[in-house]
């Protein structure tokens, strides 16, 4: 009796001994943490810097893609213009005109083109640092200067011109300024969905504007410098390698994007594809 006994429990011990290598066997080849995936998809231009070369305002930036935490950038650079605008304001300090020239980019076969942008700034004194600095610039190309002679510390007979850390605080406010209106292009909304042209899918037409903003103390009105709206066009392009563009070819495709959509529900429509 006692044999047969320890000849069961034998057994047993055995079958759990197997249980336990083949758990201990399927946890290693299956870990218990797996990486999330990291779908994320930033196709709006983020400037970087604001510098001055050869006496104009270059911006640059980049967009980007992440997939499967793979990241794909794609660097762009466009013209910055400061200047008077022709209306003078009531009250406060001249009016300015800041206009970002056309950005083009090419992100895994996603084209995104925006028309050019401006922005007619009324600066408001005390109502923040960058727009106390603009009221300093629009004091001294009023008086004269350019932008190039201001940008160098030069001020007008009998004034100071503006010190190596408020040209750094206007340049770096210009950026922030410009970032804050093309993360409103999230809100633009597909006005139109037109054939396309040989070697692309459907071109999505958005429209942003005109609007009127009130940031870093500055009163700012948005347009593409006509009084339109600002234009962004987004084409798909299809082909090896051309992770969005293929992946936006089956969104418009599949008519999951239509007429009204914004540009962020498409953005977000991308990643579960």
């Amino acid at each position: 009796m006692n044999n047969i006994t320890n000849v069961s429990n034998s057994a047993l011990s055995m079958r759990l001994l197997l249980a336990t290598a083949m758990m201990f066997a399927w946890l290693g080849a299956t870990p218990l943490t797996a990486a999330p995936r990291q779908d994320s998809i930033n196709i709006i231009p983020i400037i970087n810097n604001i510098s001055l070369q050869g006496g104009q305002l270059i911006a640059t930036g980049t967009a980007s893609v992440t997939r499967n935490g793979k990241t794909t950038t794609v660097p762009f650079t466009a013209p910055v213009n400061l200047a008077l605008a022709t209306n003078q304001p009531t009250a406060g300090c001249p009016v300015l005109n800041l206009s970002l020239g056309p950005i083009d980019l090419n992100l895994l076969g996603l084209v995104v083109q925006t028309s050019p942008i401006c922005l007619d700034i009324t600066a408001i004194p005390g109502g923040g640092l960058l727009g106390d600095l603009l009221c300093s610039v629009a004091n001294l190309l009023n008086g004269g200067l350019n932008l190039d002679q201001i940008l160098g510390g030069l001020g007008l007979p009998g004034t100071a011109g503006l010190t190596t850390a408020q040209i750094g605080g206007l340049l770096g406010g210009l950026g922030d300024l410009l970032n804050g209106v093309l993360s409103n292009l999230l809100d633009a909304t597909v006005t139109d969905i037109v054939d396309a042209v040989a070697g692309t899918c459907d071109i999505l037409h958005l429209e942003l504007g005109p609007v009127d903003l009130t940031l870093l103390g500055l009163n700012v009105m948005l347009d593409d410098c006509s009084g339109g709206p600002v234009v962004v066009d987004i084409t798909g392009q299809r082909g090896r390698g051309n992770l969005l563009g293929n992946l936006l070819c089956g969104l418009i495709g599949s008519g999951r994007a239509g007429l009204g959509a914004t540009l962020a529900q498409i953005l977000g429509s991308l990643p579960g594809m």
